[in-house]
């Protein structure tokens, strides 16, 4: 159980999917993330429940370039300094956010979700290594958290370590067996290591849970072509442009990339 009392059965509250790279055959889908989702890129990021996708899109230094704490005394209250954290993340005041979260684990440096928040607020802004520490304390304290698991192991995916990466995805679908995003998660590992079959069966599984889960699609539709499986990747890329028609450069940029890196069949 953790410090706030969930087990495996009383979860943390669903949170906002941002942004999951398909990660298939070295095809770059960011095209198709921005049209289909239009949503920022986050490296693959579980954003806090406060946060929504647009919010989250903002830099360090908001629009308006004001600094909302400039000589303004942050708050005793510990929960007080957390729903300030949370503020300053929802507004994309990154640095502001990461400041006020490190006053509040100096009260209590046993609170999983603001260990959580920080590490999110950390791969925003880039600082990996930091993100990547504050997950582990977020996991330390709650080993159940599959969002943690699910953002950890996208942050070990960009660092290529991949088997890693698959151990913290397999732990977030044993905290939470239906989650889609892990489930293609998990397969963009497997994709990155060649084990295109293994993907498959986790990407397949991702778009059962989730009809219109518009990047497992994609990576399906992806991992079928680069198995030779044309008919059943076209069936895929359908389905993309059915939930955005204007993922249509996208898929035929994956199509044209995936079918020139197959080997040329001998005379």
């Amino acid at each position: 159980m953790s410090k706030n009392g969930r087990t495996k059965g009383n979860p943390k509250p669903k949170i906002l999917p941002v942004v999951l790279f398909a990660l298939c055959a070295g095809v770059a889908v960011a095209a198709v993330v921005a049209l289909v989702a239009n949503k920022s890129e986050s490296g693959g990021q579980i954003a806090p429940a406060p946060l929504s996708s647009s919010n989250s899109s903002q830099s360090a230094s908001a629009p308006d370039g004001k600094n909302p704490l400039e000589d303004a005394p942050l708050p005793e209250d510990p929960v007080q300094l957390v729903n300030l954290g949370n503020d300053m993340l929802q507004r994309g005041y990154l640095t502001q956010a990461t400041r006020v979260y490190l006053e509040a684990l100096k009260k209590n440096p046993e609170d999983e979700e603001v260990h959580f928040n920080l590490g999110f607020a950390y791969a925003r802004q880039r600082m990996t290594n930091e993100a990547i520490h504050q997950y582990e304390e977020s996991l330390r304290i709650f080993p159940e958290y599959a969002e943690a698991h699910n953002n950890l192991g996208n942050l070990l995916v960009g660092q290529k370590k991949y088997d890693q990466a698959i151990n913290h995805f397999s732990e977030a679908l044993k905290a939470s067996p239906e989650d889609s995003s892990a489930m293609n998660n998990l397969g963009r590992a497997l994709m990155a290591q060649g084990k295109t079959n293994e993907a498959i069966q986790h990407f397949e599984q991702a778009v059962q849970a989730n009809t219109n889960y518009i990047e497992a699609h994609f990576n399906l539709g992806n991992a079928y072509l680069a198995s030779g499986n044309d008919g059943l990747a076209e069936a895929q890329y359908r389905e993309v442009l059915r939930i955005n028609p204007l993922a249509e450069s996208a898929v035929q940029a994956a199509r044209t990339r995936l079918k020139a890196s197959r080997p040329t069949p001998a005379p």
